[in-house]
């Protein structure tokens, strides 16, 4: 994981002959038993209206942070900083449903948010990257626990509709197949989208330090 202590600056081109215009989306897996990333799988970050030649640059690096929502999503938690390797609690004290840090995570490669509240379909927790949600897990139950594992790596793909932060399972995908990037070592790369309509897109990396 030492790539993400320095961080990775990440510059998208786009080189393809993209008339229809689909979108870009990066999201990361869990590696944590099970994981479906159709299922589960979040938007971490969505380029749009990036023309042929033009660019858009973003950062993956290790300003984590983890946040709870509950009630249908219509109430949250403060985001607040985390580690790998910490646990966190969804509880209610003087104030309130808060988040606070709890000790050491059973796994030092991992993040563990428990929930402590009954509330209806219990909570949704969530891993951020750079203030963005990276991984989410819904309905944890009272006394039940999400567990987020992140790696280096990072994927790309395309949909004609999706949004920042929205499961990839609302999503309209053009594709399933995904461009996997493994960032380990890099503190620059350069991934560009390639192809047309016809003969389909890919994505490759151009250069990277």
């Amino acid at each position: 994981m030492d790539n993400l202590k320095r961080g990775t600056k990440i510059c998208y081109i786009n080189n393809s002959v993209n008339k229809s215009l689909p979108q870009v989306f990066v999201f990361a897996q869990n590696e944590t038993p099970n994981f479906d990333c159709l299922e589960e799988g979040v938007a971490w970050s969505v380029i749009k209206n990036i023309g042929r030649g033009s660019r858009s640059t973003f950062y993956y690096n290790d300003q984590f942070s983890v946040q709870a929502y509950w009630d249908n999503f219509s109430n949250k938690t403060a985001q607040i900083t985390a580690k790998i390797g910490s646990k966190y609690q969804v509880m209610q004290d003087t104030t309130g449903i808060v988040l606070k840090p709890d000790g050491e995570a059973s796994d030092e490669k991992t993040i563990e948010i428990e929930n402590t509240i009954e509330v209806i379909d219990g909570i949704s927790a969530q891993f951020c990257n750079s203030g963005k949600i990276l991984l989410a897990k819904n309905q944890v139950g009272y006394g039940q626990s999400a567990i987020f594992k992140p790696t280096n790596k990072i994927y790309f793909g395309l949909a004609s509709d999706i949004t920042r932060g929205s499961s990839l399972k609302s999503a309209v995908l053009s594709s399933t197949k995904f461009f996997e990037l493994d960032l380990t070592g890099f503190t620059y790369v350069e991934i560009s989208l390639n192809g047309n309509a016809q003969k389909g897109y890919q994505f490759q990396i151009e250069r990277g330090s």
